[in-house]
């Protein structure tokens, strides 16, 4: 039997805790080697850096520690330079991160506030642009990513022997070709350690239509569950769906 694909994206909101859980969660702060998702860099300004020290070829990377909410929002409170080349470049550094969008942290299904550390780069050589934005589901868009075509999926002998079911649910930045950028897949949740091979090699060869904004095509950032059931058709909705629209076989 073949895996469905459920068309179910752009899920950056999930189920919620039960209240009592979801309030003493809402306080805890995570460390990123708890994290299961890491946060992703949405939207950042540019540096700006010092003339003096950019004439002198002084620079170099600036970390930042900062807490970052369950919606991604930067904690002014929190903010604190870890490292640094030159103490000149840590306040544009910290504006470089408190005028940050960022998608949240994660622990399986759901955000979570969460400290880490962004690194921030002065080079005095470096022409390079600030790499273009990405769009989630909080932002407006004109047209809403979708699934156009892909392989089929292979389910793992050793689990259809077995009987085992389950899903993966990843996280990809989609480019403006609707390309899965590379080194951008994360998976938020799985059933099973062994579903996430084929999950990778699908989305390694699969297309999507590219978001658009205002006309224009940008880049975006989705949820995606995939079913692998033993029971049912590959592909129960139109291939062309927007992830927001529930499926059902």
């Amino acid at each position: 039997m073949k895996p469905i694909l459920s068309l179910l994206g752009l899920l950056l909101s999930v189920a919620p805790a039960p209240a009592s859980g979801q309030a003493a969660d809402s306080q805890h702060v995570y460390s990123e080697d708890q994290l299961t998702v890491a946060p992703v860099v949405l939207r950042q300004p540019t540096a700006i850096y010092p003339d003096s020290l950019k004439r002198s070829g002084i620079g170099g990377t600036v970390g930042v520690s900062v807490v970052l909410d369950r919606k991604g929002h930067p904690d002014s409170e929190s903010v604190r330079v870890v490292s640094t080349p030159d103490s000149a470049l840590n306040g544009p550094a910290r504006t470089v991160v408190l005028g940050s969008h960022f998608a949240p942290g994660r622990t399986e299904d759901r955000a979570v506030r969460a400290r880490i550390v962004v690194d921030v780069a002065f080079d005095p050589l470096d022409t390079a642009t600030t790499p273009s934005p990405i769009y989630d589901e909080e932002d407006s868009l004109s047209q809403k990513p979708a699934l156009l075509f892909g392989p089929s999926i292979v389910y793992p002998e050793d689990l259809r022997q077995n009987r085992i079911q389950g899903r993966v649910v990843v996280q990809v930045i989609l480019d403006t070709l609707g390309r899965v950028e590379r080194g951008s897949l994360q998976f938020v949740a799985t059933s099973h350690a062994g579903f996430m091979m084929p999950v990778s090699q699908y989305l390694g060869l699969a297309r999507f239509r590219p978001a658009r904004r205002n006309g224009r095509l940008v880049r975006s950032l989705v949820h995606m569950p995939v079913d692998f059931r033993l029971r049912g058709s590959p592909f129960p909705c139109p291939m062309s769906a927007e992830f927001r629209f529930r499926c059902r076989p």
